[in-house]
């Protein structure tokens, strides 16, 4: 049986990387319309797909869709890719879109000093995977979950 789990996420990775680097993959915004969302719900999720992005104060934020049960060498290797993709953005990976839209208006509340905005921390510890980060330093940095705990820094 852990076989099989291997082969799984070893497969999800082949489709990650095949994702990235597929040029004729359209431009990875989700073209489901609300009557297919309920059979995503039902099947794995490809990915990366790009969810969503903003910008706020000058800084570009995007938001992917990843594999669920990366290991951390697949998650090194896939952030730099997705990075190269958009890489002036801060990079959001989460594994769960049922959250994602009360996630980032906390997050754009946050931003723009409403600390009353509500946080789904539940939803947020589970499935908020990683982020690419840019350190005042000008490094990019793949980080664990929504904080600062330094998984890699992309060269």
């Amino acid at each position: 049986m852990p076989q099989r789990h291997g082969a799984a996420i070893s497969f999800c990775f082949l489709l990650l990387v095949i994702g990235l680097t597929c040029p004729s993959c359209g431009d990875g915004r989700d073209a489901k319309q609300p009557a297919e969302a309920d059979a995503s719900a039902k099947k794995p999720e490809p990915g990366p797909l790009r969810l969503d992005g903003y910008t706020i104060r000058g800084f570009l934020f995007a938001y992917y869709l990843i594999p669920s049960g990366l290991s951390r060498e697949e998650l090194i290797a896939a952030a730099p890719a997705l990075h190269d993709r958009e890489p002036k953005a801060q990079l959001i990976l989460v594994d769960d879109r049922s959250q994602l839209a009360a996630y980032i208006n906390y997050a754009q509340e946050s931003s723009r000093g409403n600390r009353e905005a509500p946080f789904p921390q539940e939803w947020a510890d589970r499935h908020v995977i990683a982020n690419v980060q840019k350190y005042m330093s000008g490094k990019w940095m793949l980080c664990e979950s929504y904080g600062y705990v330094e998984i890699a820094e992309l060269k």
